[in-house]
């Protein structure tokens, strides 16, 4: 059986998710570290409300920042979800599910990122607040942020451990690409318990962007190996 190479040739899948992978890393350094890291002081409520109201575009902005993010990461396990079915479709579509539901709990979280603003704005209705409860309040909103982005990146651990598998298994994608999805998905799962995953950042984060990144170069410079790509394509059939 010939299968036909279009437009919706496997490469152009791969290639699409590798470009949306890499917006998802960059926004998320972009959001995270760049922005969230220069107004956000942990446990100083005052300090990161005074960043806040004096970098007020910037703090909008990161919203923007990390709403790009969400789209393009919905979009990415899409993706590859398609580029992983033929190895196995039950378990692609387990890991899109683990993902999606990630995506929908941090984009939630979100809210929580963004309404400081709010609490710290001139409304009329919030002087029945004095400035310390206000400043207190919003530190707490940003922390209910950083935890529902916590949960977020556990249902990412399996979604990720999950695709690494089948990326091992595939045959059309490199074995050494599965072998780091999963340990860095692994790594994620840490934070099915959040403060263990929080201590052991600084190395899961390190392992895991040495994962993406080789993952990223492959997608956009090799693709997958179109032949077997297919042949997985019949015998899924």
């Amino acid at each position: 059986m010939k299968i036909k190479n279009d437009k919706t040739s496997p490469q152009v899948y791969a290639r699409t998710a590798g470009l949306l992978y890499l917006i998802v890393i960059v926004a998320g350094i972009i959001g995270q570290m760049v922005i969230s890291g220069k107004i956000i002081v942990k446990d100083d409520a005052v300090t990161t409300a005074a960043n806040i109201l004096a970098h007020k575009d910037l703090f909008q902005f990161g919203l923007t920042v990390y709403l790009i993010e969400m789209a393009c990461q919905i979009a990415q396990a899409t993706l590859f979800y398609i580029l992983l079915k033929p190895a196995s479709r039950n378990i692609a579509l387990l890991a899109l599910i683990f993902s999606l539901i990630g995506c929908t709990i941090k984009t939630l979280s979100r809210l929580f990122y963004i309404a400081p603003s709010l609490v710290l704005g001139d409304s009329q209705y919030l002087s029945v607040f004095n400035a310390e409860q206000l400043q207190a309040l919003a530190l707490l909103l940003l922390n209910i942020n950083d935890l529902g982005t916590s949960i977020a990146v556990a249902f990412f651990g399996i979604s990720t451990t999950m695709n690494g598998y089948l990326i091992f298994q595939s045959t059309y994608l490199p074995r050494f690409l599965g072998i780091l999805s999963m340990i860095g998905g692994l790594g994620w799962l840490t934070f099915l318990y959040p403060p263990l995953g929080n201590q052991l950042f600084p190395y899961i984060i390190f392992i895991a962007l040495i994962g993406s990144v080789l993952s990223i170069l492959w997608l956009l410079i090799k693709g997958v190996n179109v032949e077997q790509w297919n042949r997985r394509i019949v015998e899924s059939v």
